[in-house]
């Protein structure tokens, strides 16, 4: 949260410069854009003037502060970071609840920062501050700002492994003991995957060689031959 500065110099009259300065302290010290009301809340009293606006305003033509779009409020948002590092958070909140394929995230996001979100994802991507989950079933790949946990793949894998053994006659007791013997057998590893012969060339029967050899397509009709009966 927020603290409101102390002033240090109480009866000394406030410059432009002062507020500024108490200005930058307010907006570093907040984890988000904060609108004008919310910036003179955490000043002390005595730099609350009518100004601040004008204040704000300079110091964001100056490129020292970045203005953001209104958002749940009718007024614009002031910060000491750009839009970039504001959208960097936004997703990061947003995936604290767990991991999210890019088009579940990208919904969930303001529309003000929806244009510029997926350069940002791939940022944090690139600088390790996000994971990427592997896809399940027929679903995309996920980001989380946590990696991926084995265990959350095991439920559904597992889920599916007692449903068949079930069928074939076993009950769960007998299923997750003989799975618990597997898994403390140090000696027991899982069979690798099989791997999948290449197809092999099917040989030509006698017809499609005899028919390649007089230069004709199998499948093309045969060509119709002449007749040998005489004419009347």
């Amino acid at each position: 949260m927020t603290q409101v500065l102390d002033s240090t110099t109480p009866d000394t009259p406030a410059t432009a410069d002062d507020l500024a300065a108490a200005i930058h302290r307010v907006l570093a010290a907040s984890p988000e854009p904060m609108t004008l009301s919310k910036i003179r809340s955490h000043l002390p009293s005595q730099l609350r003037a009518d100004n601040l606006e004008d204040v704000l305003r300079r110091q964001v033509a100056a490129n020292v502060l970045h203005q953001f779009p209104k958002y749940r409020s009718q007024h614009d948002r002031y910060w000491d970071r750009p839009m970039p590092v504001h959208i960097a958070a936004l997703i990061k909140s947003t995936l604290e609840e767990g991991a999210l394929a890019w088009s579940e995230l990208r919904r969930k996001l303001p529309a003000y920062a929806q244009a510029q979100a997926e350069t940002v994802l791939q940022e944090l991507q690139a600088r390790k501050e996000l994971y990427t989950h592997p896809r399940t079933g027929r679903g995309g790949e996920r980001f989380g700002v946590r990696p991926p946990d084995p265990k959350d793949y095991l439920r559904t894998e597992l889920s599916d492994v007692i449903n068949r053994l079930e069928k074939l006659g076993f009950n769960q007791s007998q299923i997750r003991a003989g799975a618990l013997e597997l898994l403390h057998d140090e000696e027991w590893k899982p069979d690798p995957p099989k791997a999948t012969a290449p197809k092999q060339p099917r040989e030509a029967d006698e017809t499609e060689v005899y028919l390649a050899n007089k230069g004709q397509s199998p499948n093309e009709p045969a060509a119709s031959q002449p007749s040998t009966n005489p004419t009347a």
